[in-house]
Order: structure tokens, then C-alpha cells, then sequence
């Protein structure tokens, strides 16, 4: 893999992370032949898969189980420092095939998307819900004015990590002893100066989920991704990665 596409595949998981919907995108039997697209939340797992969670009455689910070609596509959504052009912004298109999840997969895509959506867990009483796999066969990313790539399934499909099926406890460690230290790289992250006041820390942003790339992190309402500055391996990987950006964000301060 070049320097180049191994570059895009990362910048195109990352702007995929930073989003919480999309535009997906089916091939419509109403209207045969046709593609019908609607914006609808979802979440990119940790080796590059997006999983929505769908109705049976939708029409997407009638779409996916004629045919399981789709797509989902990301929009940069910050337009400063781009002169207000849309064209200017990054964008992320996942081709690929559509698939029910069951059994373990269905289990590991429940946990995450309910991290990020807990309303969810009340949508299945109203209709009966399903969750879908987007396998990428391939994406398209353009990160602005003359950068378009075509990024192929493996090299935007990633191994699973050793750290991985620890990521729970990961997640739990840093939401119980390093809270001030998850409050320190949002103030940085999001330009909030240190000495705007302390943050109590039962009110500091809370560590959502990992990946071997970055991590999400909530506070009140609104989330963000934070990208780590190498692909994080193992256990020791992700602790080195983030004590780093905690000295960085106390540095900032």
C-alpha cells in the first residue's frame, strides 16, 4: 500500500468517526433501478464496518433485502478557514455490502451503537429494529480541492487489535481515575482555555469507546473523536498514546 492511500484510509476513518449520521444510500424497489437515499445514524467499529440500526417496516430494510449493494456518506461539517465553499470540505463515501447481523456480531454492534445512540434501547418496543453491516467493498474519499482518492477494502479495513476485547476495561479505567485528565484534552481540543475554571470532575466528559486509531468522549450532550497520533497496537499502545495527550493538553493550558 502507498504512502498515499495508507494516508487517505486514515483520514477518511477518522472524518467517518467524527460523524454521527449519514446519508445512506439503497437501491429502491419502489421506484426499480433507482437509488434512495435518507440521512441515518451510525457507527464505524473499530475495523472499519458502518452498522445502522433499521426498522423492518423501513423502506431501507425492503431495499437491503432485495439487494445488498449500498452506500454511506460522510460530509465535513466545520466550513471555517474553507470560505464557505461546500466543495472545499471532506467527504467520505463507503461502498458495500449490506448483511442482518446475528449472534456475536450482532451482540458487539448492539454495545457500541447503544454507547453512542442509549435512546436506541427503546426503539425495538415501537417497531421490531435490525442491525446492518456495511462491509466496505470500496470508498471514495476527496479531502478537499484536488485530493480524491479511491481507497480499496483493505486498506481501509482494519485487523482487529490486541487491546481490543479490553477496551471495557479501558474505557472504565480512564471514566474512574482519569477524568481531570479527559477534561484537560477536551478544554485543548475544543480551544476552552484552562483558566475558564476548574471542571468538577463528577461534570467532566466521560471516554465513550477506542479504536486502534482514537477514542470518543462525551460531555453533556455532545461528542467528539479524538484521533491518536499513531495506531495503537496493544494496551501499553494506548496508555502511551494517552499519557502523551494529556501532557499535551496541560502543556496547552
Amino acid at each position: 500500500m502507498s504512502s498515499d492511500s495508507a494516508s487517505a484510509a486514515i483520514a477518511a476513518r477518522a472524518l467517518m468517526r467524527s460523524a454521527a449520521a449519514g446519508v445512506l444510500a439503497t437501491q429502491s424497489v419502489a421506484v426499480e433501478g433507482y437509488p434512495l437515499g435518507s440521512v441515518v445514524p451510525f457507527v464505524l467499529t473499530p475495523d472499519g464496518r458502518c452498522v445502522v440500526y433499521v426498522s423492518r417496516i423501513a423502506q431501507h430494510t425492503k431495499n437491503f433485502e432485495q439487494d445488498r449493494r449500498a452506500s454511506l456518506t460522510v460530509v465535513e461539517a466545520d466550513l471555517s478557514g474553507r470560505d464557505g465553499d461546500p466543495q472545499a470540505l471532506g467527504r467520505v463515501s463507503v461502498l458495500g455490502d449490506a448483511s442482518r447481523l446475528e449472534g456475536a456480531d450482532l451482540e458487539a454492534a448492539r454495545v457500541r451503537y447503544e454507547t453512542f445512540f442509549p435512546e436506541s434501547r427503546g426503539h425495538s418496543g415501537v417497531h421490531d429494529f435490525d442491525y446492518w453491516a456495511i462491509d466496505p467493498v470500496r470508498v471514495r474519499y476527496i479531502g478537499g480541492f484536488g485530493a480524491i482518492h479511491w481507497i480499496e477494502r483493505e486498506a481501509f479495513c482494519l485487523p482487529t487489535a490486541e487491546w481490543q476485547a479490553g477496551e471495557g476495561g479501558i474505557v472504565a479505567h480512564m471514566n474512574d481515575d482519569h477524568r481531570d485528565a479527559m477534561a484537560l484534552i477536551w478544554q485543548q481540543r475544543r480551544g476552552i482555555p484552562a483558566e475558564s475554571g476548574d471542571v468538577a470532575l463528577e461534570q467532566a466528559p466521560a471516554m465513550l469507546a477506542g479504536d486502534p486509531e482514537g477514542f470518543h468522549m462525551r460531555w453533556g450532550a455532545e461528542t467528539a473523536y479524538v484521533p491518536f497520533a499513531a495506531h495503537c497496537e496493544t494496551a501499553l499502545d494506548v496508555r502511551k498514546e494517552m499519557v502523551r495527550l494529556t501532557k499535551e493538553a496541560r502543556a496547552a493550558g
